[in-house]
């Protein structure tokens, strides 16, 4: 309202501006051209009647011929009436004082042409003085008008000179001022606005603790408030279904340890010896209980994860005895599947300050992933560098393992480290998972203040990479004695 207002009034301003300059320049016109024009027009009339009329006057008196005489006389009359209205018109005390000479000198010029009819001899020079005084003071009368409508034109160009200059500032002022309240009044809304959907993207990465505190429009601050409510209700809805998560999971993990017990017992025959049947749906049911307490051993690392309950604990550790502990877990699965397993160690990465079981726990998961998705006699690379210019000042270590899957799609790659996501090639394939390796992966690297992120082309494989950063108090370079190998190959055919 106030930026409305504030261009309502300056369109007003210059309006009246505008109409005032063209008022006063249509007035000044109008008088040159009404007044001053009439008035000329009417001391013309006066001079040419003057000179008529002393032109029939000396005709008479030098013939005697009454016509001259009766001319003589409408030309006086004519005179008379010019002087009448040049009297009117005469609106400075310049003009009414020539205008009173006029009167005066024609009054004495008519009794000396009087004088001269009714035979009296008359004074020729006082006649020519009359004749002159006349002739001049009309002229001055004349040349009076002719300066007043040139000063008017002056006066009006000026001022139409000066209102355009004006109105073209004003109008550039107003432009200008306009284009700053349409800034302000955009930003005034766009700030807030922008600010709210940043908001709304960290809610919708599950990042429900953001306040939002927004100065703006009524109606962005009502939104605000709005979407305040709702951030807050989805953290409570979030809260009970962790609690909710952890606590049934927490439960299931007594009864499932006895179930994975009692099944060990089984099959050592320790209570009596088994059929074949028997030993085979023992075999099921362990390898289902096992499934399952892994998931919820997952589930309940997750939880404590989130809550930032997780006891992390952190020494030296050496990324190349991690990756090998890595290798000798999956290299059965690798086997059966002929998929090679190619490392790329810089001989020179740094030590770690880390905690190693978690560590090997990410490396565990994604390691596992490739080999989900890779197909069979494929390959998986697991490669290893410091980042940095010089292995000496490395800033930290990034650790990449690609494979030759299927690869994940563009659309998925900002949701695949989200708590219980699974990929659609999970459901292609018919792979089964609970969602949760990658998210607690992702929690373990940020604890270790690192990075992860994915990148992919479909159809050509997908590589995870992380990263972890050289903390103090982390020195030395790994490497084995006598040996600096650049690459190290595992291949299981």
């Amino acid at each position: 309202m106030l930026a409305q207002s504030t261009l309502i009034a300056l369109i007003l301003v210059v309006s009246l501006f505008g109409l005032a300059k063209l008022n006063l320049v249509s007035r000044l016109n109008m008088d040159a051209l009404t007044i001053d024009a009439a008035a000329i027009n009417e001391e013309k009339r006066l001079l040419k009647s003057f000179l008529a009329e002393m032109r029939n006057g000396e005709k008479f008196i030098l013939i005697g011929d009454k016509s001259f005489y009766e001319e003589y006389l409408k030309n006086r009359d004519d005179f008379s009436d010019a002087l009448a209205r040049v009297i009117n018109h005469a609106n400075s005390e310049r003009e009414r004082e020539i205008t009173a000479e006029i009167f005066v000198l024609h009054d004495l010029y008519k009794r000396e042409i009087e004088e001269s009819v009714s035979g009296q001899a008359g004074s020729e020079q006082t006649k020519l003085r009359m004749t002159d005084g006349i002739t001049e003071r009309a002229n001055e009368l004349i040349r009076l008008r002719e300066q007043a409508i040139s000063t008017k034109t002056a006066l009006a160009r000026d001022h139409a000179a000066s209102a355009a200059e004006v109105m073209l500032w004003l109008t550039l002022f107003g432009i200008a001022g306009a284009l700053l309240l349409a800034y302000l009044h955009a930003r005034g809304i766009s700030r807030p606005l922008k600010k709210l959907a940043q908001e709304m993207r960290h809610v919708g990465r599950g990042d429900f603790t953001r306040a939002v505190d927004l100065n703006g429009p009524r109606e962005v601050v009502e939104l605000a408030g709005a979407f305040k409510m709702m951030a807050e209700e989805l953290e409570r809805l979030d809260r009970l279904k962790a609690d909710f998560t952890a606590h049934v999971s927490h439960e299931l993990r007594t009864p499932l340890t006895a179930i994975r017990e009692g099944t060990a017992l089984l099959l050592e025959g320790i209570p009596g010896p088994l059929t074949n049947s028997q030993r085979e749906i023992l075999d099921v049911v362990r390898n289902h209980s096992q499934r399952l307490y892994h998931s919820i051993t997952s589930i309940l690392d997750l939880s404590k994860m989130q809550a930032e309950m997780m006891d992390y604990d952190f020494t030296m550790c050496d990324l190349r005895d991690v990756i090998g502990n890595c290798i000798n877990s999956v290299e059965l699965i690798a086997r059966k599947r002929e998929i090679s397993l190619i490392t790329a160690i810089d001989g020179k990465t740094p030590m770690l300050m880390a905690d190693e079981r978690r560590i090997q726990q990410v490396l565990d998961n994604l390691v596992s992933n490739a080999l989900k998705f890779s197909p069979e006699g494929g390959e998986i690379h697991i490669s290893v560098f410091p980042r940095g210019t010089e292995p000496s000042q490395a800033s930290g270590v990034e650790v990449r393992i690609s494979d030759r899957g299927p690869g994940i799609p563009e659309g998925e790659l900002q949701n695949i480290f989200k708590h219980f996501y699974q990929s659609t090639n999970n459901r292609v394939k018919g792979q089964h998972g609970t969602g949760l390796g990658l998210a607690i992966a992702r929690h373990i690297v940020e604890a270790h203040k690192g990075r992860i992120w994915a990148c992919s082309q479909t159809g050509r494989g997908a590589t995870f990479c992380f990263t972890l950063p050289i903390t103090q108090g982390a020195t030395g370079l790994s490497s084995e004695p006598g040996q600096n190998l650049p690459r190290r190959v595992f291949q299981y055919a």
